[in-house]
């Protein structure tokens, strides 16, 4: 396998960036426009690595996703490799919700580890992005202990996929007549908190309108694990619901929170430290 891509050496704690950054982004999908791809195949590109303050990058890492789709499904390997040559092969897992891969690395495949220091698990909210002729998946990638689930640095990924067997003008053409399809609206604000937590985290979110509202939380394999609420609620107020990840058969150390509000799709993920 060509040692290139997606799982971060780090040493560092990170919950997310303690920094703003102004960054030119691709042109995001929405969610009609991702249920139209195949995401099966190579994806090359970098990750760059936050520093201890979290105020700049201090390293750059090629990285590849080898993957395969099987409806919202994701399956496959992970690869990084770093400017001395040193790499990890990861498993990967994920799950296609709305217009964003939700994916965790859960097993080393082979690695040479720099000594001194650990390979994290990298797992992450990766928007799916046409930049000119390119199909790219982009985001934040949180990164964590390999036993206990303890928060790494963290860094930003970009990648590109190798062979694009879509037409992205095509997909492109798809929109839709409501801009909260994109899952990204500036009206709705959706938290979690503590991220990571040990057992009890809080997912709070506002509406803009009175809505059909269903919340429900995912493991990395796509499975259902809980439903938190399913019902009407009224415009104007923040809610709050409780998710216990002790109260689960199967703890699974990474969660995927889906808020549907009017049948629009918002993600968010949770992380369970061990």
């Amino acid at each position: 396998m060509k040692r290139l891509s997606i799982t971060l050496l780090a040493l560092l704690l990170i919950g997310g960036p303690a920094f703003s950054q102004t960054v030119q982004l691709p042109t995001i999908l929405n969610s009609k426009q991702v249920s139209q791809l195949d995401v099966t195949g190579k994806w090359t590109g970098k990750r760059q690595q936050y520093s201890w303050d979290r105020k700049t990058f201090i390293e750059t890492f090629q990285y590849e996703f080898d993957l395969k789709q099987e409806g919202n499904i994701v399956t496959g390997t992970s690869t990084i490799i770093n400017a001395n040559g040193e790499y990890a092969d990861m498993i990967v897992e994920g799950v296609i919700i709305g217009n964003k891969l939700h994916f965790a690395e859960k097993q080393v495949k082979s690695a040479i580890r720099p000594e001194g220091r650990v390979w994290c698990f990298k797992s992450g909210e990766l928007y799916f992005a046409k930049e000119g002729d390119n199909l790219k998946l982009t985001g934040a990638t949180p990164s964590y202990m390999e036993n206990n689930n303890m928060p790494c640095s963290g860094g930003v990924t970009n990648l590109i996929k190798a062979d694009n067997n879509n037409d992205l003008s095509s997909i492109m053409n798809t929109t839709t007549t409501n801009s909260v399809s994109t899952g990204i609206s500036p009206d709705i604000n959706i938290s979690v908190y503590p991220n990571p937590f040990v057992q009890t985290s809080k997912i709070q979110y506002n509406l803009i309108t009175d809505s059909k509202v269903q919340v429900e939380v995912f493991d990395m394999s796509g499975k259902r694990l809980s439903t938190l609420f399913d019902g009407n609620q009224k415009a104007g107020n923040y809610y709050n619901l409780n998710f216990n990840a002790q109260a689960n058969s199967q703890n699974s150390g990474i969660y995927i929170v889906k808020l549907t509000i009017n049948g629009e799709v918002y993600s968010r993920q949770l992380v369970q430290m061990l």
